[in-house]
């Protein structure tokens, strides 16, 4: 029976990362937050301006026919503090008798210091309020009040909420306020015209809110799913590109392995071939001046047998002498057991030997287990510029200066003759230096030479100290 094990989810780690959503899918949660945030501040305020809105023009209408029934009975205020009863008794009988007044829940006349001269407080005195301020000075306002205030205390029992509108009320002709009229309606007709008005706007602002969030939505998806499929197809070509890079860089490996090997076996058989030039040629001739000395016995007392015999040893010891030189120069020390600094010592030596002219070797920071092929093309590349340095500035002092840092090892030569800046070409005379470049270069260096500006020329290789991966053989462990 097979058993099934729920998978349960690390505790305090998310289903989802806000980092692993696509583009479209972060730009809908955001921008739906925006709009929702958008769409309901601006509903609010929408909606309150337009319950001002309403609350204002019901207001002006009913401030409008209020000034028109009471300003003719209250102009007496304008020279007495009170009202005559006759002015009360019209007043009422117009609240009574008018459609006006059945709208009108209750109604008060203010004098001046917040003194009541008519209503259900006729005659107390209340504190001034900001609305009433205004009306004193020519403004109408209005508002949906809670009865909270001190005046309203006998409205507050029946009712919850009424409009409350405060009406200046002027001498005819002029624009002096004489009294202030206030009175309430119900909210009732005036509510329902509000939430209706409201909604519609909720409606709208929500429509806009909606088509806007769709549009982004779209133009966002295709820009989204252009993105991934380029992503797609830049991952893949970035994929291509690492591939090769890697196969690059084994062929690379493979190559400087092969160099590597190559220049070891090479040597080797330029070893053979000084061994072969001295026990073959060099022996032969060796054994002609022999036998040429006994010759020249024979030829004793014949002047001009004895010049020819002499003009043939003449030559054959030049022979003899530039075999056992290109011997010599073709077999490489043994260097196996060298580290790199005895192995740059080595080829200094055989300079001196070779052309009796000293060279200075500086070295800094030299590794002991160097490869094989590594200081076979350091001796080859110090032997061969020395060699340049004697033939084109004989008698002057060189210098050679390595340094390892970095994991590359730097050889510079230099010396004090007349200077020339190389360009690369395998010129006539320069074919030691085509060699030299094509040693560094097969390990994954590089070869410069270069006019220096006190005079003479610099060599300068750079080759890196383990190249690639060397081939165990090639090790000097």
């Amino acid at each position: 029976m097979a058993l099934t094990v729920p998978v349960r989810r690390a505790r305090g780690r998310p289903a989802w990362r806000w980092g692993d959503l696509s583009l479209a899918a972060r730009f809908n949660l955001a921008s739906l937050l925006v709009l929702l945030i958008s769409m309901l501040v601006t509903g609010w305020w929408v909606g309150a301006q337009i319950r001002q809105g309403v609350i204002h023009r019901t207001a002006a209408t009913a401030a409008l026919y209020v000034e028109n029934f009471l300003v003719t009975q209250l102009q007496e205020l304008g020279s007495s503090t009170w009202l005559s009863a006759e002015r009360r008794d019209a007043i009422e009988h117009l609240l009574a008798t008018t459609p006006l007044g059945r709208e009108i829940v209750s109604i008060k006349i203010w004098a001046p210091g917040g003194r009541v001269v008519y209503g259900q407080d006729a005659g107390g005195v209340f504190p001034v309020k900001e609305d009433l301020e205004r009306a004193w000075r020519g403004e109408i306002s209005a508002d949906i009040t809670n009865l909270r205030d001190e005046e309203n205390a006998s409205q507050r029992g029946k009712f919850r909420h009424l409009i409350e509108t405060y009406v200046p009320m002027r001498i005819e002709g002029s624009d002096r306020v004489i009294a202030v009229a206030e009175f309430y309606q119900t909210t009732g007709p005036l509510e329902a015209e509000i939430a209706q008005a409201q909604r519609r706007s909720w409606a709208a602002v929500g429509l806009t809110t909606l088509l806007t969030y769709l549009l982004l939505s779209g133009l966002v998806r295709r820009g989204s799913d252009t993105i991934r499929r380029q992503q797609a197809t830049l991952r893949e070509q970035v994929g291509t590109l690492e591939r090769l890079l890697t196969q690059n860089a084994q062929l690379h490996g493979r190559v400087s392995r092969a160099a590597a090997r190559t220049a070891a076996h090479s040597e080797r058989v330029l070893r053979r071939v000084s061994s072969d030039l001295h026990d073959g040629p060099a022996q032969d001739l060796s054994y002609a001046l022999l036998r040429l000395d006994s010759l020249t016995t024979h030829a004793a007392g014949q002047p001009a047998q004895e010049a020819a015999l002499r003009s043939v040893e003449q030559s054959l010891e030049a022979a003899l002498r530039e075999v056992r030189a290109i011997a010599t120069d073709l077999r490489l020390p043994d260097l196996l057991g060298l580290s790199l600094h005895e192995t740059l010592e080595r080829a200094l030596r055989d300079h001196r030997r070779r052309t009796g002219v000293d060279a200075t070797l500086h070295a800094e920071a030299l590794p002991d287990g160097v490869p094989l092929p590594v200081k076979i093309t350091a001796f080859r590349i110090v032997q061969e510029a020395l060699n340049n340095a004697a033939r084109h500035a004989p008698g002057r002092a060189s210098a050679v200066h390595a340094d390892a840092q970095g994991g590359w090892l730097t050889l510079r030569i230099t010396d004090g003759g007349p200077g020339f800046t190389w360009t690369g070409g395998a010129r006539e005379g320069h074919l030691g230096l085509v060699g030299m470049r094509e040693r560094a270069e097969s390990l994954g260096g590089t070869f410069t030479v270069t006019a220096r500006p006190e005079g003479g020329t610099a060599v300068e290789a750079r080759v890196p100290l383990h190249p690639a991966e060397s081939h165990p053989e090639d090790r000097d462990d």
